[in-house]
């Protein structure tokens, strides 16, 4: 599996460090290190890990649990802390796992074992362009917008236009990210930056919500 590249944000210089043999002994890429939450989501969006193990108490105003509800790939949580607080915030970020320092080696590959599972089985959409079938994974998939009887797919570097209603788009997918804003607009909504009653942001792009969706929007997104 030394493909996957795993990326650490750890404080404890110690437990980083000892974090970093027991992954490269397992065969996973350690692709960087950080102390801090923003200087670890920077380089995590140029450096484009597979996995993030993120300790929750860490240098700087931000917490891990912070960095958490910023990606979009696998991360696990290993910390210190296990109160239920702690726990209940974190586990609303829907990490795929939860290790509490002192980690074993066990424990560590499993946790890992049960990411890649995760990106191994990403969920994808097959779509026809000219006389081609183009997979395209459902987490790729910032919004999409209706066009008479073609729906545009905003993906993270590209656009695809399929023919699809939203009610269709909405049965093709399995994940529950993508949620109906607007009778023209469906986001996913791992990727909302701001939002109000009115408007959503997505990367660079705003986004209406009608009253119909409002709501329901609101109730998912909190």
């Amino acid at each position: 599996m030394n493909h996957i590249k795993v990326y650490i944000l750890e404080d404890e210089i110690i437990t980083q460090e000892l974090l970093k043999q027991t992954l490269e002994n397992l065969n996973f890429k350690v692709c960087g290190t950080a102390t801090n939450a923003k200087k670890a989501l920077e380089e995590i969006e140029f450096l484009k890990p597979d996995i993030v193990i993120l300790d929750i108490r860490v240098d700087g105003k931000e917490t891990g649990i912070w960095l958490g509800n910023q990606l979009n790939v696998p991360f696990i949580y290993l910390t210190a802390f296990n109160d239920v607080n702690t726990i209940k915030q974190a586990i609303k970020t829907t990490p795929t796992n939860y290790l509490v320092k002192p980690f074993n080696n066990k424990d560590l590959f499993i946790a890992i074992e049960l990411a890649v599972s995760k990106i191994k089985n990403a969920s994808q959409i097959i779509i026809k362009e000219k006389d081609k079938n183009i997979k395209i994974l459902e987490s790729d998939i910032l919004f999409a917008k209706k066009d008479d009887h073609y729906l545009t797919l905003y993906l993270k570097d590209s656009k695809k236009l399929i023919r699809s209603s939203i009610k269709g788009f909405l049965e093709l997918v399995k994940s529950n990210s993508f949620i109906q804003v607007h009778r023209s607009f469906v986001i996913n909504k791992n990727y909302v930056s701001a939002f109000n009653i009115k408007e959503i942001i997505i990367e660079d792009n705003c986004i209406p919500i009608s009253k119909t969706y409002a709501k329901a929007f609101l109730k998912e997104i909190s």
